[in-house]
C-alpha cells in the first residue's frame, strides 16, 4: 500500500460513519501543501482502495469507509 493510499484510508477509518466526495478527502486528509500543488492527488489512491474492496462508494458517489456485512 502506498503512503497516499495509507493516508486516504486513515482518514476514511478515522470518519466510519462520514462519507465523503474526492475534492474533500484530497484537502481534508492530506497535507494542505499536497492539495494546493495537485487539487487531484487522492484520485489515484481512491481508484486503488476502490479496486481492493477496502472502501466503497455510497449511492451519492461519496467514499466511505467499507462497513462489515
Amino acid at each position: 500500500m502506498s503512503e497516499e493510499e495509507a493516508t486516504v484510508l486513515g482518514f476514511l477509518q478515522g470518519n466510519p460513519e462520514s462519507a465523503f466526495g474526492r475534492k474533500e478527502i484530497a484537502r481534508k486528509a492530506g497535507r494542505r501543501a499536497d492539495y494546493e500543488e495537485n487539487p487531484r492527488w487522492a484520485d489515484a489512491p481512491l481508484n486503488a482502495l476502490v479496486d481492493r474492496k477496502l472502501i466503497e462508494i455510497n449511492e451519492s458517489g461519496h467514499y466511505q469507509f467499507k462497513k462489515s456485512r
